[in-house]
C-alpha cells in the first residue's frame, strides 16, 4: 500500500474551502481514482500548532494499492482533479509514501 500526502500550507497568499473539498472534490477524487486502486480518502483541517497555528490549513491523505495503479490513475484522471484544485484552494504539496505499519489495533 502507499498513501498519497495532500498538504495545504498555512500561508499569507494560501485559502482552503472545507464545505467545497468535502461535497465536491473528494467525490470526485473518489468516483476517478477507485477503479485505479484508491482504497480510502481521509483528511484532517488543521486547528494548531506547537505553539501557535497550524502550519497546514488541511492535509488530504490517500491511500492506493500500489504506486503504479496512482501513476496510472493520475494520468487517466489528473488533469480533472488539478483543474478543479483551483475551486478550494492556490497552493498544495504532495509527497508520495509507502505505508508502514509498526502497530496493529483491533
Amino acid at each position: 500500500m502507499i498513501r498519497i500526502v495532500v498538504l495545504y500550507p498555512n500561508t499569507n497568499q494560501n485559502w482552503f474551502n472545507r464545505e467545497y473539498y468535502t461535497c465536491h472534490h473528494i467525490p470526485l477524487a473518489m468516483e476517478n481514482l477507485e477503479p485505479y486502486g484508491l482504497k480510502k480518502f481521509e483528511f484532517d483541517i488543521g486547528i494548531a500548532g506547537m505553539e501557535g497555528p497550524a502550519p497546514y490549513l488541511a492535509i488530504g491523505y490517500l491511500t492506493f494499492t500500489s504506486l503504479d495503479h496512482f501513476q496510472k490513475g493520475m494520468a487517466a484522471k489528473g488533469k480533472i482533479l488539478m483543474d478543479d484544485m483551483s475551486n478550494y484552494t492556490r497552493d498544495v504539496i504532495v509527497q508520495i509514501g509507502e505505508t508502514v505499519e509498526l502497530l496493529k489495533t483491533t
